[in-house]
């Protein structure tokens, strides 16, 4: 499972998670998953999906661009400790985590599943 965590000027405004086969669509536009109300996110900017134990985010053709860690992408992988700039002053930050047997989050781990911190 992943967490994503909207920043607004590395201030966490609202957090997100994914399970196996979920599609979050992230711009302006109100049928957005992600809204995200700043003039330099395009309407439909960009998609973020988990297929099985791997994440991966889509550019929608934004006229803004989408960075991953600093670097315009199209499309990328995405692991651990991503940093994705969306806007002038949004990033989602990247999040492994884990769930006990009681299906309680327990743990964000790092890309090798170790331990980094217990929630």
């Amino acid at each position: 499972m992943y967490r994503l965590e909207l920043k607004y000027q590395n201030l966490t405004v609202r957090e997100y998670r994914l399970q196996n086969g979920d599609i979050r669509f992230i711009g302006r536009a109100p049928d957005n998953h992600i809204i995200i109300d700043d003039p330099g996110v395009s309407r439909n900017h960009c998609f973020i999906i988990q297929m099985e134990e791997e994440l991966f985010l889509g550019d929608r053709g934004s006229k803004h661009m989408t960075l991953v860690n600093g670097k315009q992408v199209i499309c990328a992988k995405l692991y651990h400790g991503d940093s994705i700039r969306i806007g002038v002053h949004h990033t989602l930050k990247i999040s492994v985590i884990t769930k006990d047997s009681r299906g309680t989050v327990s743990a964000v781990c790092n890309e090798k599943k170790k331990l980094m911190t217990t929630t």
